[in-house]
């Protein structure tokens, strides 16, 4: 009967500790979720760049669902990886925010030097882009308020006339 005990005893601490298991699971699974790459965005830019290269747009690659998510978890690590080593040198630099230029220092830390050139090119090209959305954007919100200044002024016009009136 000790035994017997000692058995029925056994199942519950197991059956206890499956219970949490589950819910640290899934809060685990939560979190993974919210550091994975959108796997469309992943699919895109790898069939993009395998096509570019087997011959242009027309040319079909097909890539198995192993190799996506593989391709996606690289990509995470590397942008820890880099994300890791710009924060140091934003550090090294007595600061708390990183900018591009930390981005590149870190890219070149990295032995990825042959990288730093094409995306300052590509940074100063957002920059660029960038800047010209700020004007149009800048040039429509003056053109709103002259529209609205025009609007406003007649009435505020009006409105000391209609005065001068009424004191006849």
């Amino acid at each position: 009967m000790a035994g017997e005990a000692t058995k029925e005893a056994e199942p519950q601490p197991q059956a206890a500790q499956e219970e949490p298991a589950p819910a640290a699971a899934a809060a685990a699974m939560t979190e993974a979720e919210v550091e994975e790459l959108p796997k469309a965005i992943v699919r895109r830019l790898v069939k993009d760049k395998l096509a570019h290269v087997a011959g242009g747009e027309g040319a079909e690659v097909i890539v198995n669902k192993d190799a996506m998510a593989a391709f996606a978890e690289s990509a995470r690590i590397f942008i820890h990886y880099l994300s890791a080593t710009a924060n140091d040198m934003c550090k090294e630099s007595k600061r708390q925010t990183i900018n591009a230029d930390d981005v590149l220092k870190a890219l070149d830390e990295m032995e990825f030097s042959e990288f730093v050139e094409p995306l300052r090119t590509a940074l100063q090209e957002f920059r660029n882009k960038n800047a010209d959305r700020r004007t149009e954007a800048n040039k429509k919100q003056r053109e709103k308020r002259r529209k609205l200044d025009t609007e406003a002024l007649p009435q505020k016009e009006n409105g000391p006339a209609d005065d001068a009136e009424n004191d006849d």
